[in-house]
């Protein structure tokens, strides 16, 4: 109010001073009806000022028709559909000493990883010096058993000639005394007897000396197949490539999750390496469980690299993970890979490359749509603020499909039509436009 006051006030001294010079018609020179014209002028710029600052400040948009994708984007990691991967054999006590450069194309039988063989050369010496050991105890049992058994042998040959003779002699006591008779009956039955223990522990000890040579061949294999097996461990210290690939290095869970390398001690049966096929590649991406019903087999997808953000490649759904697990390690919420087939290839797309994917979920011809923040909600209903020459009109709408900028307009709005992207109306822009806007000086 003290501005209007003075600003009244300066104009009425200035139209005193006009009217004596000037030569206006007789009511143009009563000042009071002269006032009253400027002060209507002057509210009237004011207002036109405020419309057109207000119009600055509104962001439009232009409402078109044309095609609608209703869509879902999600970043993943470009890999090959097919990879072979390249495992650390399973020996304990490993350790890296060589690597191929990472990204190198081999062909299959080349050397891709080394492995410290050191302990593998002690285990293959200890294993020739046991074999040794059990060969040197195979000749010693073995001489052994030959004297024994040529002790047994002299045994069991003078047992038996001791039984041949008392038999001879037992025929010539035929016409001697009864009493020389049952002597020479008696010593023939002690012959016969020692006879037979004697060759039945020949009989045992062939036995005997055969169930030690078995136990000692079965020493001296058990000792060869270690040996063997420890030869074979000694050339599995090399790592060769299975496939013909580019070389991926693996990755080492026990360290973060970052790739092996040189002096890493990897676990038996760990992938060293994979070495992916290059001619088919796909995006893997993981979708949270909100959206993931959207998510169909065959599904189109416009999958572009973060590298390349002008290339893109078409692709489709291929695989749709039937169990969700934590996004994050604390996080609560579920998410659920989805795979994704490119249906071509280029010499840019490299496995490891972050990828944007854009999931089309539906695509619905000619429609009018507009973006999400052209739209309102005001008593329980959707409306759009169009713009009509200085002014905007408040309009209801019926929306249609979203996406995930925009969303369509079923009735409420014509092509070519301008709506708001904020409120025009909302208050704060109101009293921040007023403060801009001064009374224009005389």
């Amino acid at each position: 109010m003290g501005k209007i006051h003075n600003y009244l006030a300066d104009t009425n001294r200035k139209i005193d001073a006009f009217l004596q010079k000037s030569k206006l018609p007789p009511l143009l020179k009563n000042k009071y009806v002269l006032l009253v014209i400027i002060v209507v002028v002057a509210i009237l710029t004011t207002s036109l000022l405020s419309t057109d600052s207000i119009l600055n400040q509104v962001p439009n948009y232009v409402v078109k028709r044309d095609n609608f994708s209703v869509s879902i984007t999600e970043s993943g990691e470009m890999r090959a559909k097919n990879s072979t991967a390249v495992q650390s054999p399973r020996i304990r006590n490993l350790k890296i000493v060589y690597m191929i450069p990472e990204g190198s194309h081999v062909k299959k039988g080349e050397l891709v990883a080394k492995f410290d063989p050191t302990e593998a050369i002690q285990k293959v010496q200890e294993a020739e010096s046991q074999l040794e050991i059990e060969m040197s105890s195979k000749k010693k049992v073995i001489a052994n058993h030959k004297s024994a058994m040529a002790k047994m042998e002299s045994s069991l040959k003078s047992a038996e000639l001791s039984y041949e003779l008392s038999k001879l002699n037992l025929e010539q006591m035929k016409f001697e005394a009864q009493a020389k008779q049952e002597e020479a009956k008696l010593q023939h039955e002690k012959n016969k007897l020692s006879f037979a223990e004697v060759k039945q522990e020949y009989e045992s000890k062939q036995i005997i000396q055969q169930s030690e040579m078995n136990e000692q061949e079965i020493k001296i294999q058990q000792k060869r197949a270690e040996l063997n097996k420890a030869k074979r461990d000694l050339e599995r210290m090399d790592l060769y490539a299975n496939a013909d690939g580019m070389v991926v290095y693996g990755i080492n869970w026990a360290n973060s999750g970052r790739k092996l390398k040189v002096g890493d001690t990897p676990w038996g049966g760990m992938t060293i390496v994979t070495l992916p096929d290059l001619s088919k590649m796909q995006s893997s991406i993981y979708v949270n469980e909100v959206d993931v019903s959207l998510v169909k087999d065959s599904q189109k997808v416009v999958v572009r690299l973060d590298a390349f953000p002008d290339s893109a490649f078409s692709g489709y759904v291929t695989e749709i993970a039937k169990i969700g697990k934590e996004k994050d390690g604390d996080s609560q919420i579920k998410v659920f890979e989805v795979n994704i087939d490119l249906a071509d290839t280029s010499d840019i797309l490299k496995p490891g490359m972050t990828t944007s994917n854009k999931i089309i979920i539906n695509e619905v011809p000619n429609v009018l749509f507009v973006p999400h923040e052209a739209v309102f909600t005001k008593d329980g209903k959707k409306i759009v603020y169009v713009r009509s020459g200085t002014d905007y009109d408040e309009v209801e709408v019926v929306l249609g499909d979203k996406g995930e900028d925009f969303v369509i307009i079923k009735s409420g709005v014509s092509e070519g039509d301008e709506v708001a992207l904020i409120d025009p109306f909302d208050e704060e822009l109101q009293k921040d436009n007023q403060q801009d806007v001064q009374l224009p000086n005389s």
